[in-house]
């Protein structure tokens, strides 16, 4: 399938009919995945959550979406009671989110690397969980298990959730092409299984990590739109991830929105600056 195609038509004068289609379908998906993960995980213990919020940040990039955060948001609460820092660059960061949850105000249009820097510049905790704003997170975002994990692993840095996008219902698992030519050598060689779960070389932005170890890669600020490949070619070597393919949240895009996606696809100066960091046989995501 033209998945390109597909998209210029629903995002075309005759479009609309599709659109509704694709909203009403990803709506009813994840109202029952929500109840299906309910039943499936249930809750963690009042202990747990405690235990977690004392010790985990969760930290979001936003950029001219406000519905689409506070969906985020809302669904963060289920799972999560800790400490929430956004960094927003839209023209007019979104505020009132509610008790726990700070903004950090962006320049318009900084860019995503310079907005995960700014939040994790605010952690002050030891763990820290990185997501986008078009997240939905479920029973099945278990953070507990995931800081346990990290608690009993230490040669681990970084645990992924599964993304699973709707309403394709489709997650992507990464091979070891996901990085640029000329990353660095895994410390730890991909595949192996740690404790039951694989290393890999590349996760969705969806993970529990150590602070201190996403503070030895960060995010290259030259770069504002294209920054999920560089950054794991770049942490190759120096951090080791590993996929939990049980935890999972849910994508939800918003493709139909013309104003977002005008900067969204503005990558041209991205790949320019790739291709001289890295290589300009490569082709970045």
């Amino acid at each position: 399938m033209d998945t390109q195609r597909v998209k210029r038509m629903m995002r075309g004068r005759f479009g609309a009919p599709l659109r509704v289609a694709y909203r009403a379908t990803e709506r009813a998906q994840v109202g029952l995945v929500r109840g299906a993960d309910r039943a499936q995980f249930g809750s963690a213990t009042a202990q747990e959550r405690a235990e977690v919020a004392r010790r985990v940040t969760m930290t979001v990039k936003t950029f001219e979406r406000p519905a689409v955060l506070r969906r985020c948001l809302a669904s963060a609460r289920s799972v999560f009671d800790g400490r929430i820092v956004v960094a927003d660059d839209s023209r007019l960061p979104v505020d009132g989110l509610g008790p726990g949850i700070e903004v950090i105000a962006m320049p318009f249009n900084s860019g995503v690397s310079v907005g995960r820097n700014a939040a994790l510049d605010a952690v002050a905790t030891e763990y820290v969980f990185v997501t986008d704003d078009d997240v939905v997170f479920t029973a099945a975002s278990d953070i507990v298990a995931a800081m346990n994990y990290l608690d009993d692993n230490a040669a681990v840095d970084l645990v992924a959730f599964t993304r699973v996008d709707l309403p394709r219902w489709r997650a992507v698992a990464a091979g070891a092409d996901a990085l640029f030519p000329g990353a660095a050598a895994p410390r730890t060689a991909f595949g192996t299984l740690v404790d039951g779960l694989p290393v890999v070389p590349k996760t969705p932005q969806l993970y529990l990590a150590r602070a201190a170890s996403i503070h030895r890669v960060r995010w290259d600020e030259r770069l504002r739109m294209v920054d999920h490949r560089d950054f794991f070619s770049r942490a190759s070597g120096r951090i080791v991830c590993v996929q939990a393919q049980t935890l999972r949240a849910y994508h939800m895009r918003t493709p139909f929105d013309p104003f977002y996606n005008a900067y969204r696809e503005d990558v041209a100066a991205d790949l320019r600056t790739l291709a001289r960091l890295w290589s300009a046989s490569s082709s970045p995501d």
